[in-house]
């Protein structure tokens, strides 16, 4: 019995229900099977006996996770011919692309079957001249032989050799035409040395396509096709969409098809039978193994580093499971370098194929690895989960770096009330370090190894950059004679530019500044000393070009930097003024990492800048500046828990681990007046969570420490973290007085539990 055979993926159904129609005209006697790659097909049972790919003994399982669509389709091939040759009675196997239509019967597989074991079908019989698509390159790149056809009868050879062909379709049925392989095709350029005969079918009617059309002649005589006089035995339609029907391939670009020609009503007819077997429906279907059950989708370095681990013995016999997305979501062992934060095994992957990634930033320092972390957030292309699984990393890791340590030295303690502990912060302190700067210091071991014992204007630009940026600090805060000194010596305040924009590489110097002056200082709340030290005289008006519309020096001197732009834009002309404004506000001020609310009032409030915003789609938005809300409390916990869900809007948690301020809901808030700020971290570490608190717009009336007794034992009582507490909440009643009350709460509930009591919640 011969069988002829097609695999097929659930919106190639329509392809498949053709196919089979045509066998079952040309080939009547044949049975006809269709390989059902992800899934049930019901469609096509009533023209072929169905199998699901599990049933031939492929590894699915595994292979969906790490092959896409037309890899895993392939890989399965020569588990299929294995499967189908080892049953009773068959006598030959052959495959055929599901997009394929069969003309005639296929006598000349037959014959070549009896003179050898295996019939193959070159993918040229001439060399493709010039360098239209494809091309004799493409070709060589692709394999020597088309394997949307392929004949086998039964024999010991054959059986070895998909033997063989099965394990390399294991984990090297890939598109990666940089290592030679293209699919399971490529490793059939090895069949004719790996079997005692080949029959090479050079027929120019059998597998007709776009590659092999070039000095082929079709004809159409009486509805009987001939190509070069020779019947037509079957047309491999490969990238051919039935709704363009005068376009051969999407593949292509060699051959144009003349309406009327024999070869546009082959195309018009077979386009017909697709739409007429529900293409427009099957090709709605999406691919099964496209996704994890959550419905995100798994990208393309999720597969290969799937692949890598398979190849290495990780185990994937379920697929796509949840356990698998939180694997690749995992932090990669493979780039983990002790101290610095981790990436997950898709960012990894993307580190390692990426050409900038790879030569932009290194694995072995905090400052490439926080760039690379930056860039791939930025990436369009990456999905949003990807980015959060990379955060909750970089999350983890700060929490790990808080690691509290004695602060630096003797200092005077606040003693007034909490709510004006900004004073005291603000204050030139006993040591070198600023002492909001110190707050962070004595909260941060990544901090300390990194700059404890080095230069102060290390730490501070490190602080008005990533730090500042984030969230965690508050250059406010920093007293009057170090803002003096860093507005006269610009080197740190470029420095902490070049720190929180590690992911756009080393910037020229006047990008570097305007970043520093105009984005980072923005983003980052810079005292305005320090913005209008790096801004020097960019926001003074260039009176000849003011009209229609202010014109602050520094749009000039982004003009200047750029040769195409002065080309572009001449602005002597108010038109060219115009344009230009309307370039900055569409991505000139966004490449230029120039944030609007930085530019001066007189510009962003004039009547052209704002027609400007409202012509140009996507423009940089316009400042708004949201009031404080108004809540009960503000509670800074280590983590957020679940059971913080339940908490009413009224209350604000800052997550110390991340510095991220949030609802109870987990939603975003801007500025908070809080009556109560409540610290359910331990001593070492209020400081500098009250830096976060500040560098995100929270003022409070009165603020609260729950402290166990063991932390209250070990605390003295010339401490400074006193003044930033009104009154302390503890298990047991002080034994001794101390700078600030003591409130004892119930022994029997673990201390954090008892804070939503105390907060009226």
């Amino acid at each position: 019995m011969d069988v002829v055979f097609t695999i097929v993926s659930r919106n190639y159904a329509a392809q498949a229900a053709v196919l089979m129609r045509s066998l079952a005209q040309a080939e009547p006697d044949a049975a006809r099977v269709v390989i059902a790659a992800d899934g049930p097909i019901p469609v096509l049972e009533p023209f072929a006996r169905v199998m699901e790919a599990a049933e031939t003994g492929a590894p699915v399982g595994p292979m969906s996770v790490y092959y896409d669509a037309l890899e895993l389709n392939t890989a399965i091939k020569p588990h299929a011919f294995r499967r189908l040759m080892a049953e009773p009675g068959v006598t030959s196997v052959t495959y055929l692309d599901p997009d394929i239509f069969v003309y005639g019967p296929l006598d000349r597989v037959r014959a070549g079957l009896e003179a050898a074991p295996l019939v193959l079908i070159p993918h040229l019989t001439r060399p493709l001249a010039g360098e239209a698509n494809p091309n004799d390159h493409t070709i060589l790149t692709s394999g020597a032989f088309n394997l949307g056809f392929m004949a086998a009868r039964r024999a010991d050879e054959v059986f070895a050799l998909l033997d063989w062909w099965a394990e390399k379709c294991r984990f090297d049925c890939r598109v990666d035409f940089e290592n030679g392989l293209f699919t399971d095709q490529k490793w059939m350029d090895l069949a004719p040395g790996l079997v005692s005969d080949v029959t090479i079918l050079r027929d120019p009617g059998l597998d007709l396509a776009y590659w092999n059309l070039e000095g082929r002649t079709l004809s159409d005589s009486g509805g009987t096709c001939t190509v070069n006089g020779q019947p037509l035995g079957f047309f491999h339609f490969s990238g051919f969409d039935p709704r363009s029907p005068s376009v051969l391939s999407k593949h292509q670009d060699r051959q144009v098809v003349p309406p009327g020609s024999p070869l546009s009503r082959l195309l018009d007819n077979y386009a017909k039978a697709l739409l007429e077997n529900g293409h427009d429906q099957a090709r709605r279907q999406a691919y099964a193994y496209n996704a994890f059950p959550s419905g995100r989708a798994i990208s393309g370095p999720m597969r290969r580093r799937a692949l890598r681990a398979a190849r290495e013995g990780q185990r994937f016999d379920d697929g796509l499971t949840a356990q698998v997305e939180a694997w690749l979501d995992g932090p990669d062992p493979l780039a983990s370098v002790d101290g610095l934060p981790d990436v997950t095994r898709e960012m990894d992957q993307v580190w390692r194929e990426d050409a900038f990634a790879a030569a932009r930033f290194g694995r072995g320092d905090l400052e490439s690895r926080l760039g690379f972390h930056a860039w791939f957030a930025a990436q369009p292309h990456i999905a949003a989960p990807s980015i959060a699984a990379g955060q909750a990393l970089l999350d983890a890791w700060r929490a790990g770096a808080r690691i509290a340590a004695p602060w630096p030295q003797a200092d005077t303690p606040w003693t007034g009330e909490s709510r004006q502990i900004a004073e005291w912060l603000a204050a030139p302190g006993e040591r070198p370090l600023p002492r909001a700067a110190a707050a962070l210091l004595s909260a941060r071991a990544d901090l300390r190894r990194r700059f404890e014992g080095g230069p102060p204007e290390d730490l501070l630009a490190w602080l008005l950059g990533p730090e500042a940026q984030g969230g965690r600090f508050a250059p406010s805060l920093l007293d009057g004679p170090t803002q003096l000194d860093l507005s006269q010596e610009l080197q740190p305040l470029l420095c902490a530019a070049r720190y929180a924009r590690a992911a756009q590489g080393d910037l020229a110097a006047f990008r570097l500044q305007a970043c520093a002056g105009y984005g980072l200082a923005v983003r980052g709340r810079w005292p305005f000393v320090l913005a209008q030290a790096v801004r020097g005289d960019g926001d003074r008006l260039v009176g000849s070009l003011s009209t229609p519309f202010p014109f602050p020096r520094i749009l000039m001197l982004v003009w200047e930097s750029r040769p195409d732009l002065q080309r572009l834009f001449p602005l002597h002309r108010p038109l060219g003024r115009v344009r230009y404004l309307r370039w900055l506000i569409g991505g000139g001020f966004a490449e230029y990492d120039i944030d609007p609310a930085g530019l001066p009032d007189v510009l962003t409030r004039s009547l052209v800048y704002r027609l400007a915003r409202l012509s140009v789609r996507n423009g940089a938005p316009l400042l708004v500046r949201n009031r404080p809300t108004r809540v009960a409390a503000v509670v800074v916990a280590p983590v957020r828990t679940p059971d913080m869900a339940d908490w009413p809007n009224d209350v604000v948690i800052l997550e110390a681990a991340t510095g991220r301020l949030r609802r109870a809901d987990g939603g975003p808030v801007g500025p908070v007046e809080a009556d109560l700020v409540v610290y359910a971290t331990g001593p070492g570490f209020v400081a500098a969570d009250a830096v976060a608190l500040m560098a995100q717009g929270v003022t409070w009336r009165q603020a609260a420490a729950a402290w166990t007794t063991a932390a209250l034992a070990d605390l003295a009582d010339d401490h400074p973290v006193w003044g930033f507490v009104d009154e302390v909440w503890s298990d047991r009643p002080a034994v001794d007085d101390r700078p600030r009350p003591v409130r004892t709460l119930s022994a029997q509930t673990p201390l954090q539990a008892q804070i939503a009591g105390l907060i009226d919640l």
